[in-house]
Order: C-alpha cells, then sequence, then structure tokens
C-alpha cells in the first residue's frame, strides 16, 4: 500500500509540474508585446476610418495620387511636409491581417529605400515641415489637396494623378487599389454597359463587392449594375460603367486605353474630389 501511495505521489509532482510550465509558458507569451519590433508595419482600428497602416509607434501612414507609377513624386518641398517611410523590407515584420508579400521597396532620388504598400510609396506627415510627425493616432494628413489619403488594406478604388495624354496637365482620376487605371465609355447609355461580347474582353468590366472609398470621393456618385453576360455586377460612376483596359497588363500607371475604343469613346475617370 505504501508503494502504491508513493507512486501516486509522484504522478502528482510530475503533473504540478508540468501544469506550472505550460502556465509560465502562456504567460511569457502573452507579455510579448507585438510593439517591441523595430519596424513594424501593423493595422489598427480607427473610428473615422476603419482599419489603417500604423508603424509600431502608431504613426499613421499615407498613399500620393501623385505616385501612381510606382515611384515617388513627392521631393523637396513636399518631401519635407511627408517624410517617406524608410528601412530594409528584411527588417520589416507586419501585423495581424496583413500580407508580407504585398510589400516593397523603391530607390529616391536620395538613395533610400522607401516601403510600398501595394506598389504604393508609404509616407509620414510632418504638419510643420519641420521633421517632427503628428501625434501618433492622429490622421492630419487625409485629404490633403484631394491627393493624400490614410493608407488602409482595403480600398476599392483609389486616385492617381499625372499626364494622361502626351504633353498634357496631370489629372486626378480613378485607378483600383494597385493604381491600375479604370476607364468610363461615352458610348455607353446611363447605368447600361453596351460593350459585350469581344469588346469586353478588351475593356474588362470592372467588379467589386464592397465599396471602400478614400474620403475625396463620394459614395454616392458609385453603384453597380447588372449585365446580360456573366462580367457583372460592374461598378458605376455616376451612372456611366468602368472598365479596365486588357492592354493596360494590370500594369499601375498604364494610360494606354486613354481615347482608346473603335469610335475613340473610352476615357479615364475624371471625378471632382470634395
Amino acid at each position: 500500500m505504501k508503494t502504491y501511495r508513493n507512486y501516486f505521489q509522484l504522478l502528482g509532482l510530475v503533473a504540478f509540474s508540468l501544469f506550472l510550465s505550460t502556465s509560465c509558458t502562456k504567460e511569457d507569451h502573452q507579455d510579448d508585446p507585438v510593439d517591441e519590433y523595430e519596424f513594424l508595419i501593423k493595422l489598427v482600428s480607427n473610428a473615422e476610418f476603419g482599419d489603417i497602416l500604423v508603424d509600431q509607434d502608431n504613426q499613421s501612414m499615407y498613399f500620393f495620387a501623385g505616385d501612381v507609377d510606382g515611384q515617388s513624386n513627392c521631393n523637396g518641398g513636399c518631401a519635407d511636409k511627408w517624410k517617406a517611410v524608410t528601412g530594409d523590407l528584411y527588417d520589416l515584420e507586419v501585423g495581424y491581417g496583413l500580407v508580407k508579400g504585398d510589400f516593397g521597396t523603391i530607390t529616391r532620388t536620395d538613395g533610400q529605400k522607401q516601403i510600398t504598400y501595394k506598389g504604393w510609396p508609404l509616407y509620414y506627415l510632418s504638419p510643420e515641415s519641420d521633421s517632427v510627425l503628428e501625434n501618433p493616432g492622429q490622421t492630419l494628413g487625409d485629404g490633403l489637396g484631394g491627393v493624400f489619403h490614410i493608407a488602409k488594406p482595403d480600398y476599392t478604388v483609389l486616385l492617381g494623378r499625372q499626364a494622361v495624354t502626351e504633353g498634357g496637365d496631370p489629372v486626378l482620376y480613378l485607378v483600383d487599389d494597385r493604381g491600375v487605371s479604370l476607364y468610363l465609355n461615352n458610348g455607353d447609355d446611363e447605368n447600361v454597359s453596351n460593350c459585350n461580347g469581344g469588346c469586353a474582353g478588351v475593356w474588362p468590366p470592372f467588379k467589386y463587392e464592397a465599396l471602400v472609398l478614400p474620403s475625396s470621393l463620394n459614395d454616392y456618385d458609385f453603384n453597380s449594375l447588372d449585365r446580360e453576360d456573366d462580367l457583372g455586377p460592374q461598378m458605376s460612376f455616376k451612372g456611366s460603367p468602368i472598365y479596365r483596359f486588357s492592354q493596360d497588363e494590370l500594369q499601375r500607371g498604364s494610360v494606354l486605353g486613354q481615347g482608346g475604343g473603335p469610335n475613340q469613346t473610352f476615357f479615364v475617370v475624371e471625378p471632382e474630389v470634395q
């Protein structure tokens, strides 16, 4: 009987030791804050904008419409106010809900590596252009000039700004979340696409599920429309069905479709911004 008692006491000690070991491990893991990373981009929930991109210090990040070609076109005085998010992709950690493959780098004119997200170079805001950033959690830069917008992971469309004709002035126009140009067809009727069959192969209808817009655009300008084929629902803007152009080959900043189509009726979509 004594032998059995000692045996069960030993089992109890082993089980208790394992419990303590497991408990300590869980507590140690729970006490490891993600913000201890030296270079982190993560999502935080913002009351006005929903999920937005911030760094390990909760500094908000922004996209610039002028970077639609994937390069930073914010230099000189612009770069004093809008500080590039710089670093090495190898050192970057990303938080829950983000995909490392959506991040990249470009080389700026000053030689620094700037982090990009879905092809958009990322920036911080220095309100006084003195290298002092806005306070953590602030989003003062959103909508400035109609060209800077808070960086989010789930935009349906964004704004690009560049010349779309040779020698022309820069215009502000609609692109998808990765900077691919969107077009309307002056040959369409209101909320009716007349681009079907082979036309729709060259000009694929732009489909979407949830509508998430930068703050400079109005929700009520956008809608969806059914099509006679299975290529819908198609986005419409102020009653005009919206398309991509196949020869742009999903390349950001490409505007090969401007003035295109058999009757030269396809053009980039130029909204009025608020």
